[in-house]
């Protein structure tokens, strides 16, 4: 487990965001995306790490291998498959609804093993 963060081994996709710099209203879209597609999500603030370390380590916590990481200035989707600075998708924290919401569809669907939505 990735810097002693307690987190529950259920199969699920983790969300980790640092709860210093950013709400978790301003990426609920991402969640009702993942939701959209029927899999299971858990969310986590940490004080502390970028985004790319909190995707890389909410990745490789996740039973199912994917994870999201959020900071004030973006958002990834990572694949414990794929190098740590080698992410999925990267988008801004500033992004249309649309794109948060395709983000966490396409986090589901990662999972689920079907073709990613375009953003």
């Amino acid at each position: 487990m990735a810097n002693n963060i307690s987190v529950t081994k259920k199969p699920s996709i983790k969300i980790y965001y640092n709860k210093k710099q950013i709400d978790e209203l301003k990426f609920r879209e991402i969640m009702l995306g993942i939701e959209e597609e029927n899999v299971p999500y858990e969310v986590l603030g940490i004080c502390e790490g970028d985004f790319i370390n909190l995707g890389y380590n909410a990745c490789n916590d996740s039973i199912l291998g994917v994870g999201i990481g959020i900071n004030k200035d973006f958002i990834i989707l990572h694949y414990n498959k794929l190098e740590k600075d080698s992410p999925l998708f990267t988008i801004k924290t500033s992004s249309e609804k649309s794109i948060m919401r395709t983000l966490g569809q396409n986090a589901a669907r990662l999972v689920i093993k079907k073709y990613f939505k375009e953003f």
